[in-house]
């Protein structure tokens, strides 16, 4: 009894024992100068309870007993434990952390330097865009993360390259605008088949007199990459594991069969035409399709599933038919897809050496059937420490990938994500059988017919070798560097077109056609460098690099195409007994250049950097060698005694203003032999051999296109870092510029190449991050942001004799200056990207509209007159009048006549605003990331709207928009009354096009704002408990769930809001497709689930 009454009374005074053993705790945070440091946090280690000092570094806090440790800490000084050892008074001064203040960047040639005393434009990745998302391409981790750098994704097919332009290009066409590429000190031509998950680091070199040291090749800027090498320290084996599902985006609803033939067989009826029945879809009488005429021989169907309706064409009759629709899209696309990423990684090392491994495989399938993007990936790179002052390096990568194309050569994302999409709803595309049909055209049918009847495979292997050494000459002062490199690539493509039979043929096509394509490259670099650093009377720092490299490219290609293979067995071109084609060439260019750069600053406050290069390169003659400097310089304000003497030091850690200057060359836009005199092949048989001509007037005097580059930065620091800004103001002028000049004909050549273009461009940037909680109670919350503006303008061009040497553009009527005036097109003083198309001010709403606004009117573009013209007419044959739910047009120059002179300017089609930002909320174990970025200032040419309403085709299925368009019940709106074949009636869509998909000359009502804000990531991530993990013998253990492409907040009405810069060479005709949205192949939204471990 006595027993259990003590332990009670022991029970009842525990907590007021505990109680007791509380102790509240006080004190002040400072830094080293003696100034309090706002914000920082004080934890009781081992718990969540904790508190932040106030605007004067105090803080209060009631820890749970008197032995309790006190864990401070702050962004940019290290973490401190400092035992509470029964004391009510506890001060601290906290040390700054140099790792955290003095971020490291990349600048070229085994160069680094810290942020601190950084003279020049140089952004670097937040590494955990790459951590959790799965990427075909490490491009695309660039989208929103830089500032400057326009990163579109130009196609959602996988794998594909998106398009990378620094500072909105220094090129008048557009064309080779993209930035240099260099990995692991390797010159690559894009990001194609490195894996994400190797990459170290990623740092863009914007600026000419950082990019400078890269000379000839970085006019549009470099782009750093550094892979991961093995450290020192216990061995790493680290894997990591990402799959999920690929959600297809549709853009537009098409109609189902009912609305399909009704508002095609109205359209039709509008133009006053006949045989609407040799329409394929809507038209009765090929049974192809599933429509007929309702009488006694069909009665019968009104049993067996098939639907009726009133004709819309002729109200006497009845339509059966049977709906088809949507059948074709989910015979056309996979929804959902799937991506499987599995990265494997084993590093170590010790003072002797280090050696880091990894392998990969990651798959991802396209949303259309038969695409896909695969990679297998591996490295081995190590060094080794042979004498105490020699260390050699070594390393090799091997990437293996394919991606197959669509499943007819030629077939282009337009004909899928339009004419595949609008399959008319009254075809079946599956035979009774079951099999799939082959319908009227590889375009139009159904397309796991032809995946099987066209067979294709493709691959490109990449290998890349180097070799270097360090020796320190003078230890930690005097270091030489070696490094040779080889970088390999070959590509492979094949095609079989086994016999197939379109449904609307007697016969099968038996041509059986094969062809192949092989490619080979070869590049090789050598270079050295010799650095010298030292300080001098502890106050002068330099740094000296002086450099030289060899670059050699060869390219060779191989190709041929036979027919009449004798069976669908033998896909191979020795089997055609018809070689139609057989192509092959070799080519390639050298660069030798010498290199340096000096780095110096005094008691790092006043900061010089200096670098030049001097490149000579085979693609020119006369004018060989290209001189390429830069000079920038800084002040660290913030080191100035009277500035940390001043209240401002309270608040401004860090405030330096840069300037600098430089000068960068391009030669991308000339062929490797262009001044050496190119030929082509006259014929096969010329006076019983092969003849060849000089195609091209040979002009060696020309020159290197040179960037001059001014720049003036700001770098400002708040609260210790807790919020910087790095603010930029840049100006280019790019002069020499490689462009056409146009011939008379009489010479027998169109043109000549020269150097008579200069083009400018200039504007803002800025980066911004954010600590705004550190490991208060648990949380802590990050937050980075960008923004970036643009602005060209064409300074000069080739003297052709036009006013302001105008190349291409419209001549159209100006209201504000009362006169004709040429735009568009190239001229000096104009911008590049400007789009002109035909105003719609309104839709003509009934007869007392157009008699109002259109009487006397003629409309020159579409051949209409309005209700008097039309009646003044004396010949009324061909003739069509103007009427309700025509486009009223704007007439600029009030003359009555419609035609090319009222063209306006619609919009251009390159943003003028990019940016993006991210933010990281965590609290304990968990953490949840976000990454969007957005483009202001663009207009897309909605052509795939324009198109089907247009009905450009005839008898395509059309996009549900129509059910908005001009009606006797539906006069109230902006869509003109839908009609047949647009071009060839009211032309209320295509105007001048002819049904074209161009840039200009459009309805304005086509032309979209297409301003969008990009979800391009959110990921939350449990970092599972030490205590669990280390039974297992794990460092560390993650998992995570990612959603990757979301959404898009935007106005336009599309299925892609991102700019159409359609990459030169990918354009079948120039850069006429650039701006125009003709039905892209989207980017997919995709859910992943992620496990990472690190033993």
């Amino acid at each position: 009894m006595k027993k259990n009454l003590l332990l009670l009374m022991l029970a009842l005074l525990l907590p007021a024992f505990m109680y007791g053993q509380e102790q509240t705790v006080s004190g002040t945070v400072l830094d080293t100068y003696n100034m309090g440091v706002p914000g920082a946090s004080i934890v009781e280690k081992g718990t969540t309870n904790g508190t932040i000092t106030d605007f004067d570094g105090n803080y209060t806090l009631t820890v749970s007993n008197k032995n309790a440790t006190l864990v401070f800490s702050f962004i940019g000084y290290k973490t401190q434990e400092v035992p509470v050892a029964g004391k009510a008074k506890v001060d601290v001064i906290l040390q700054e952390n140099a790792e955290q203040l003095d971020e490291v960047v990349v600048t070229g040639y085994g160069g680094s330097q810290k942020r601190a005393t950084l003279t020049t434009s140089i952004s670097k990745l937040d590494n955990a865009v790459l951590e959790n998302a799965a990427m075909a391409n490490a491009g695309q981790s660039l989208q929103g993360t830089v500032s400057g750098l326009r990163v579109v994704n130009t196609t959602g097919k996988p794998g594909a390259d998106p398009n990378i332009v620094l500072r909105g290009g220094a090129t008048l066409t557009g064309k080779d605008n993209g930035a240099l590429v260099v990995v692991d000190g390797i010159v690559r031509n894009s990001l194609a088949d490195v894996n994400p998950a190797d990459i170290e680091s990623i740092q863009v070199l914007k600026d000419a007199a950082s990019t400078a040291i890269y000379g000839a090749r970085a006019n549009g800027g470099v782009i750093l990459v550094t892979t991961k090498r093995g450290k020192e320290g216990a061995a790493q084996v680290t894997y990591k594991f990402k799959g999920g599902a690929n959600f297809s985006r549709y853009g537009y609803d098409f109609l189902d069969a009912e609305d399909y033939i009704y508002y095609n067989r109205l359209g039709y009826k509008r133009t006053g035409r006949s045989g609407i029945d040799n329409q394929a879809g809507y038209g009765i009488g090929n049974n192809l399709y599933d429509i007929r005429y309702l009488n006694d021989d069909t009665r019968h169907l009104t049993n067996e599933g098939w639907s009726s309706m009133t004709d819309p064409y002729d109200e006497s009759q009845t339509i059966l038919f049977k709906d088809h629709s949507g059948e074709a899209k989910e015979a056309t696309f996979k929804d959902p897809s799937f991506t499987q990423d599995h990265y494997l990684s084993f590093t170590g090392g010790n003072d002797k050496g280090t050696f880091a491994a990894s392998l990969g495989y990651y798959k991802e399938d396209g949303m259309v059937r038969g695409t896909n993007y695969e990679r297998f990936s591996g490295t081995l790179n190590g060094s080794y420490k042979v004498l105490p002052f020699l260390t050699v390096n070594g390393g090799v990568t091997y990437t293996w990938s394919r991606s197959p194309e669509l499943w007819a050569s030629g077939l282009s994302n337009a004909s899928v994500f339009y004419r595949t999409l609008s399959q008319r709803p009254t075809w079946n595309p599956w035979n009774e059988d079951g099999s799939p049909a082959s319908g009227i055209g590889t375009a139009d049918g159904n397309p796991q017919y032809y995946l099987d009847k066209m067979t294709q495979t493709n691959g490109t292997r990449r290998n890349t070798y180097n070799m270097g050494f360090t020796a320190d000459l003078i230890p930690k002062k005097l270091i030489l560097n070696g490094n040779a490199s080889l970088y390999h690539v070959d590509g492979q493509q094949e095609r079989f077109n086994k016999a197939y039979q379109f449904q609307t043929a007697a016969n099968p096509n038996t041509v059986r056609e094969a062809y192949a394509r092989v490619t080979k490259s070869n590049q090789q670099q050598l270079s050295t460098t010799l650095t010298y650093t030292d300080t001098f009377n502890e106050k002068h720092n330099l740094e000296a690099m002086v450099g030289g490299e060899y670059f050699n490219y060869h390219y060779f290609l191989f190709e041929a195409t036979t027919q009449n293979s004798p069976s669908d067995d033998i896909p191979t071109l020795n089997a055609g007994s018809n070689r139609t084609k057989t192509t092959s060439k070799k080519e390639g260019y050298r660069i030798l250049s010498g290199f340096a750069r000096v780095n110096y600053n005094y008691d790092y406050r006043y900061l010089l950097s200096v670098v030049a290069r001097y490149d000579g390169i085979s693609k020119l003659s006369d004018n060989r060698w290209g001189f390429f400097p830069g000079v920038s310089a800084g002040w660290n304000m913030h080191e100035e005694a009277f500035f940390k003497e001043s209240n401002l030091a309270n608040i401004i850690n860090n405030l330096k203003p840069r300037l600098s200057w430089g000068v960068n060359g391009n030669v991308n836009g000339l062929g490797y032999y262009d001044v050496y005199g190119t030929y082509a092949q006259v014929d096969k048989n010329y006076d019983s051999g092969v003849g060849f001509y000089n195609n091209k007037l040979i002009n060696g005097g020309l020159k290197w296109e040179q960037s001059q580059s001014f720049e003036a930065g700001l770098d400002v620091g708040f609260f210790n870092n807790r919020l910087s800004f790095i603010l930029d103001y840049y100006n280019r002028t790019t002069k020499n510029l490689l462009t056409d000049l146009d011939l008379p004909l009489y010479t027998g050549y169109s043109s000549i190449k020269t150097n008579s273009g200069t083009l400018r461009n200039q504007g803002f940037e800025m980066e911004v991050k954010g600590h705004i909680l550190e490991n208060v109670k648990g949380w802590s919350w990050e937050l980075t942001a960008n923004l970036s503006t643009v602005a060209n303008k064409v300074v000069k061009l080739p003297t052709n004799g036009n006013d302001k040497n105008r190349q291409g553009g419209q001549l159209v009527w100006d209201p504000k200056q009362g006169k004709e005036v040429w735009v568009g097109g190239l001229q000096e003083g104009g911008k590049l990207g400007d789009m002109f198309g035909y105003k719609q001010d309104h839709i003509f709403k009934d007869w007392d509209d157009v008699k109002a606004n259109a009487n006397n009117r003629y409309d020159a573009v579409g051949e209409l007159y309005g209700p008097a013209a039309y009646a003044a007419l004396a010949d009324k044959t061909g003739k069509q009048q103007i009427e309700p739910g025509d486009v009223c047009w704007a007439d600029l120059n009030g003359d009555g006549v419609i035609n090319t002179l009222d063209r306006v300017k619609v919009g251009n089609m390159f943003p003028n605003v990019t940016g993006g930002f991210s933010t990281t909320i965590s609290w304990k174990d968990l953490s949840l990331y976000a990454r969007f970025d957005y483009a202001l200032g663009h207009t897309l040419y909605n052509d795939l709207a324009a198109r089907s309403l247009g009905q450009y085709q005839g008898s395509f299925n059309i996009i549900d928009m129509v059910k908005q368009t001009w009606s006797e019940t539906n006069t109230d709106t902006d869509l003109p009354k839908f009609y047949y074949a647009d071009q060839l009636s009211k032309k209320n869509i295509t105007r001048s096009n002819n049904a074209g998909a161009n840039t200009d000359n459009n309805s304005s009502r086509f032309y979209e704002k297409a301003d969008y804000l990009a979800c391009r990531e959110i990921t939350l991530t449990w970092a599972l408990p030490k205590r669990w993990i280390s039974k297992a013998y794990m460092q560390n253990a993650s998992i995570y769930v990612t959603g990757q492409n979301l959404f898009y907040i935007t106005g336009y009405t599309g299925t892609s809001p991102e700019p159409a810069l359609i990459k030169y060479e990918d354009s079948s005709n120039g850069t006429a497709n650039m701006g125009v949205d003709d039905g892209r192949y989207p980017t997919p939204r995709t859910v992943l689930l992620g496990v990472s471990v690190t033993f």
